[in-house]
């Protein structure tokens, strides 16, 4: 990857060399000198670096053919691009003619790209050999001083919950759906969270001591002396020493001291060669650790699960409210009943509550059942058992639709029978109107007969029994062929109870 940049920088060089029209053809560097480190390439001699370079790691380029450099571009991953045009300029070394060329990092480094121009016939300059840098002990010493003390906020908290109706009649309000809608209505509920004052406390001093060693040689620190406003105090860096810090590693500590000081916190790092020391002013100001300054007001409900309604901040007092529409199609047939709703309201951070309950009555849908006969058509009592008493009916087999009637004269939906396969017939009911099939076991009785039936029927000891799906419309049954046919059907529909309300 460094390559390709390499490559793609020298590209951009020479784009540059061509719009300048130099005199000279541009020598590009060794491909095979791309992507070369220091240290890591192939060491040699250097002369003494520029003033304010001592230790800094040396380059040594050289032009072929004994040619002479006219002016040179090299460019490192870290240190950035050198250019002179003419060469030398005020930039690289020339030592001990044009063609050789010293440029010196600050540190270890990679060579990404170079372009030159020479008074020679050269296609590519080289790098020579490279002078790794000397080795010195630096540290960089720092700390932070951080004055802190606690001030402690006061809440309370107050809940309530009010309909449009005002059914307070109870020892709490309550909400009466109708299956019309006719009860459908709105709550409205009130949070109040009151701020009481504050209590101070905590003075504190705390803060870090930072060692990073900036130099390239490993660093004997011996020891660490911390002073706290006139005061010796412990700084805990989780090591013994002496201890060796690494070359660009870093070791932190830490101190913690209660109490109201004044003046500086001064700290001295010694090593085998030299000593450190950076100091942090002590500084008080305004309360920095605050605690339920801001409070979160939370409120859980099965009605409405966690909800978050906002916070509120000292030292101003706050109020929430929110609303819910109770509708009866909300609930409906199979949610009918008696509702509770205990609502909480909590500050989070103090865990102070308040409580808010609210009843919600659904009206139920009773399951009204009908007695349902097939009749031989479409019109009620053509073919009865019994031509008193008992209305049940039968049909006269033949390939048809007959009509099925409850309550001797409701139409409630179709009975279907199909043409003879293997000596056996299918019928099919199909309900309509918003009837359904009795939520029971054996809710469809068929008996066949040879000869038309009489007398009063008893659909219990009838041959063939099932079960529809009381959550489906439509039932399908086959039976043996014969001549006549008693299908009884248990149905029924859901009417609203008639004992709910206030």
């Amino acid at each position: 990857m460094r390559k390709i940049l390499a490559l793609m920088l020298v590209a951009g060089l020479l784009a540059l060399g061509a719009g300048a029209a130099l005199a000279e053809t541009p020598v590009l560097l060794n491909p095979a000198h791309v992507g070369a480190t220091n240290p890591g390439f192939e060491d040699g001699a250097c002369p003494v670096p520029p003033a304010g370079q001592e230790g800094w790691y040396g380059w040594h380029f050289i032009m072929p053919q004994n040619n002479n450099f006219t002016s040179l571009s090299v460019t490192f991953e870290n240190a950035g691009t050198f250019s002179a045009d003419s060469f030398p300029g005020g930039v690289f070394v020339a030592q001990p003619n044009t063609n050789h060329a010293y440029i010196w990092t600050p540190g270890p480094d990679t060579l990404l790209a170079g372009t030159a121009t020479s008074d020679g016939d050269n296609t590519f300059f080289n790098l020579s050999h490279v002078c790794p840098g000397a080795g010195f002990e630096q540290l960089t010493v720092s700390k932070t001083a951080v004055t802190s003390f606690t001030r402690e906020h006061a809440w309370d908290i107050d809940k309530s919950v009010e309909t449009e109706n005002g059914h307070r009649l109870y020892e709490f309000p309550k909400v009466w759906l109708f299956t019309d809608g006719s009860g459908d209505e709105t709550a409205t509920w009130t949070v109040d969270v009151t701020y009481e004052g504050y209590e101070d406390s905590d003075f504190n001093v705390s803060g870090q001591v930072t060692i990073e060693n900036t130099g390239t040689l490993d660093a004997v620190i011996t020891s660490v002396a911390d002073v706290l406003a006139g005061a010796p105090i412990s700084v805990d860096f989780g090591v013994a020493f002496p201890y060796t810090l690494p070359a660009g590693e870093t070791l932190t500590g830490t101190y913690d001291e209660d109490g109201y000081v004044e003046g500086k916190n001064e700290v001295t790092v010694t090593t085998e060669r030299d000593a450190y020391v950076a100091e942090a002013a002590i500084v008080w100001g305004d309360p920095t650790n605050e605690i339920n300054a801001t409070v979160n007001i939370k409120d859980y409900s099965y009605l409405f699960g966690k909800k978050s309604l906002g916070t509120a901040t000292a030292p101003n007092d706050a109020q929430f409210t929110y609303t819910k529409d109770f509708a009866w199609a909300d609930y409906g047939r199979d949610r009918c009943g008696s509702f509770t709703y205990g609502n909480k309201a909590m500050i989070v951070e103090t865990g102070q509550k308040a409580e808010a309950t609210l009843k919600v009555n659904v009206q139920c849908l009773i399951f009204k059942g009908e007695t349902a006969w097939a009749a031989n058509g479409n019109t009620p009592g053509e073919l009865r058992y019994s031509q008193r008493g008992n209305w049940a009916t039968y049909v006269a087999y033949a390939e048809k639709t007959t009509t099925l009637f409850a309550g001797q004269h409701i139409d409630v939906g179709s009975v279907t029978f199909s043409a003879p396969d293997s000596g056996e017939i299918t019928i099919t009911i199909n309900l309509s109107g918003g009837w359904e099939f009795a939520d029971s076991a054996g809710n469809v009785k068929i008996q066949d007969y040879d000869k038309a039936p009489s007398g009063n029927p008893a659909p219990g000891r009838f041959a063939h029994k099932n079960s529809a799906d009381s959550t489906q419309s439509s039932f399908s049954i086959s039976v043996p062929l014969n001549n006549f046919y008693g299908v009884h059907v248990n149905v029924g529909q859901w009417m609203p109870d008639p004992n709910f309300g206030p």
